[in-house]
C-alpha cells in the first residue's frame, strides 16, 4: 500500500523588469527590484550591482 502526499506549492515571488538590464527579477516586499548584477550589452555579468537595484520595476507603455 502506498500513500502519496501532496505538498503545497511554494509561494511565487512577484517579478518585475529592470529598466537598466531589461531582464525580469524578483521584487522585494516593498515592490522594488531586488539585488542583481548588471549585464553588459553582450549579455555578460559585470560582477557589480546593477544601478536598477532598489528602483520600481519598469512597465512598458501600452503593455
Amino acid at each position: 500500500m502506498s500513500t502519496t502526499t501532496t505538498s503545497p506549492a511554494p509561494a511565487v515571488k512577484p517579478r518585475g523588469e529592470c529598466a537598466r538590464c531589461n531582464l525580469s527579477y524578483a521584487l522585494t516586499k516593498s515592490g522594488r527590484l531586488g539585488h542583481h548584477h548588471g549585464i553588459t550589452p553582450s549579455g555578460f555579468s559585470t560582477g557589480r550591482r546593477c544601478p536598477g537595484v532598489g528602483l520600481p520595476p519598469f512597465f512598458a507603455v501600452g503593455a
